[in-house]
């Protein structure tokens, strides 16, 4: 869990477009450190991911069950998007779709806080 205190907001900022101001990978990432494997919760997850917010999840309160459901699942998420999982440190991990890392900034995240 100290990797979510560590985390800073980018110092990027991104021009507008059609008046809407444009927000990078990063700034859309949702973090979140797991303590249920709830199914309603569990596909709204998935529902973010698919809505193109990447998922900074850390598993550290799960037990190996309720994590491996997790996992199964958000994993079969991915395979569907295209996406990518990045295993940040041993709990912790990244899911995003491939459209996500084409601004860097993910990859800027993965490298500054991987193990």
């Amino acid at each position: 869990m100290a990797i979510f205190s560590k985390i800073k907001k980018s110092e990027n900022v991104l021009p507008n477009y059609q008046g809407e101001t444009l927000t990078s990978a990063y700034d859309r990432v949702i973090f979140e450190s797991l303590s249920t494997d709830e199914d309603a919760y569990i596909t709204s997850l998935a529902t973010e991911l698919v809505d193109g917010h990447p998922l900074v999840l850390n598993f550290e309160e799960l037990q190996p069950d309720p994590a491996n459901k997790i996992m199964a699942f958000l994993s079969g998420v991915v395979f569907a998007i295209e996406g990518e999982i990045i295993q940040i440190n041993k709990k912790v991990f990244l899911f995003a779709r491939q459209q996500e890392f084409k601004d860097g900034t993910l990859k800027q995240f993965v490298d500054e806080y991987k193990d």
